[in-house]
């Protein structure tokens, strides 16, 4: 994960795409978790194993000499949106199908291109606003507006997946100012001691098995974390944001095999535009990363 020249958006696709599989394991872990255990104590081990892959970082990147930070204000606020927008997914994955709140957080592209415009200056296309309308119009055909039952919690998941788009486009932000293990490393650690304070009250001693699993929850969104935070490094947010429709293929997948949820049938017409979307930006940077070596060709 060097800073090369050579690596591009392209790469930053990748990574985007490993993340999310990685995540859409750590939530459904949540969802499975939720039941027993409150949200905070799941961010505890959420945010406080993640330290473990992030140390090892810090260790490459010379110790915690390196852990200083060019914009402390701006990390700190980076650090109370993105904790914001945990605590509303975790206390709604439990609560709600968890196919009905991807759908419902996939309105991320929509706010993180917008913010990405108003924030970072990124230039936006028309082929990445069609892109994206696009695969927004099919994730409403999935959600069904006219039969899905609302969800009190929905407006929940709203504010959160805002708050998501907003400490997206601020990691871009920080990255042109700080390293991304200064990023990933304040954010675990506020994040672990401002849960385990709130969790305490009523927190609830794990079994054997259960540590395995919460565990397993926190390495996975460690490592997601490392590797969505280098994806933004490398990709304007509008080229990222419309890969986030491709999870709602594990979220389907999930909500049925492990909890029995039947995704309606209007999830297999949206689906093709969610896919389209994200496969035609791929498709877009492909394209300009082989005009961009020619070009440097003699």
């Amino acid at each position: 994960m060097s800073d090369a020249p050579r690596q591009t958006a392209l790469h930053g696709i990748y990574f985007k795409l490993s993340a999310l599989v990685l995540f859409c394991t750590m939530d459904a872990m949540v969802k499975g978790l939720g039941g027993t255990y409150g949200s905070f104590q799941l961010m505890v081990f959420r945010s406080g194993v993640a330290l473990l892959p992030v140390a090892v970082l810090i260790w490459h990147a010379g110790g915690l000499k390196v852990l200083r930070s060019n914009r402390p204000g701006l990390q700190a606020l980076r650090v109370a949106i993105g904790f914001s927008s945990m605590f509303g997914f975790f206390y709604a994955f439990p609560r709600m199908p968890l196919v009905d709140a991807y759908a419902i957080s996939f309105s991320a592209p929509l706010f993180m291109v917008a913010l990405s415009v108003l924030i970072l200056g990124e230039p936006v296309g028309w082929r990445r606003w069609t892109a994206v309308g696009v695969g927004f119009a099919g994730v409403l055909i999935m959600l069904d507006p006219w039969g899905i039952e609302f969800h009190a919690v929905s407006l929940i998941i709203l504010a959160a997946t805002f708050c998501y788009s907003l400490s997206t486009v601020m990691v871009r932000l920080l990255s042109r100012h700080d390293p991304d293990v200064v990023t990933l490393f304040w954010f675990a650690l506020v994040c672990s001691l401002i849960s385990l304070a709130c969790a305490i009250p009523d927190w609830i001693w794990p079994p054997a098995m259960d540590w395995v699993w919460l565990l397993t929850l926190g390495l996975l969104g460690g490592f997601a974390q490392i590797l969505i935070t280098r994806a933004w490094r490398l990709a304007p947010a509008a080229v990222l944001a419309p890969f986030d429709y491709v999870s709602i293929v594990l979220a389907v997948a999930f909500g049925y095999l492990w909890f029995k949820e039947e995704p309606s049938w209007t999830v297999w017409y949206g689906l093709p535009l969610v896919m389209g979307s994200g496969l035609y930006i791929l498709h877009r940077e492909r394209v300009r990363a082989r005009e961009r070596k020619k070009s440097l060709i003699p």
